[in-house]
């Protein structure tokens, strides 16, 4: 099991025997959740670190309408709830769901503290980690900021351009769903827009192959 531990970004750089040790000098629990719990309701006050041992858990929200929107997934052996451990208003923004069977390690914050004062390497790690999750957070912001779902596709589009060296030829890494719920818009709007793209000679689609027809529009679609 410590081998499992010592895999997760909190750990980084510390063997599982040291991890053994380390834990054995603090208090802490690992709990085992069944698919579709509730770990955690928006509002509650986060004060553990959650550690993934096992599994897949979701951040979700839901709106003034009742319907409920998915924010992230988070597999392990990732952490969570990091980022509200330490600030002012320590109270989640969403609740916690499993995805899969899940093992969890929490970790107290008052021992998690100590951890900080006996290990560099944990504590290093930690800024690592929040460091890490609020550069993606406002990355998301950004995307989300973008006003219709071309744009939206367009920068998806350049990015895993990037990503592929530049190739014009390439794999989409999620299915239409999947991006749906990543823009924030339904299912027939994406392949509405899509659908657009390709009548207008911008990207030609095979299934999950995408290939870059005119590369100059879509940079200036992003311009405008």
């Amino acid at each position: 099991m410590y081998s499992k531990i010592s895999e997760s970004p909190i750990f980084r750089g510390i063997n599982a025997g040291e991890v053994a040790h380390i834990l054995n000098l603090v208090h802490h629990q690992i709990k085992t959740y069944e698919p579709e719990t509730i770990i955690a309701y928006s509002g509650d006050e986060c004060i553990n670190l959650y550690i993934l041992i096992e599994g897949s858990v979701r951040g979700e929200a839901v709106d003034l309408k009742g319907k409920v929107i998915k924010i992230e997934d988070i597999n392990a052996p990732d952490t969570f709830a990091e980022a509200f451990l330490f600030a002012d208003e320590n109270n989640l923004l969403v609740n916690i769901v499993t995805n899969t069977k899940t093992k969890i390690l929490i970790i107290y914050k008052n021992d998690l503290l100590q951890l900080f004062k006996s290990n560099k390497k944990i504590l290093e790690n930690y800024l690592n980690i929040t460091s890490n999750r609020f550069v993606l957070v406002t990355k998301k912001l950004k995307f989300l900021s973008l006003k219709t779902i071309k744009v939206k596709l367009v920068n998806y589009i350049l990015g895993l351009e990037r990503k592929n060296e530049g190739k014009q030829h390439f794999l989409i890494d999620k299915t239409q769903e999947q991006l749906a719920e990543y823009f924030g818009v339904t299912r027939p709007s994406l392949a509405r827009a899509l659908g657009e793209m390709k009548d207008e000679g911008l990207i030609e689609i095979k299934r999950k192959e995408i290939k870059i027809l005119d590369r100059n529009s879509l940079v200036r679609m992003l311009r405008t």
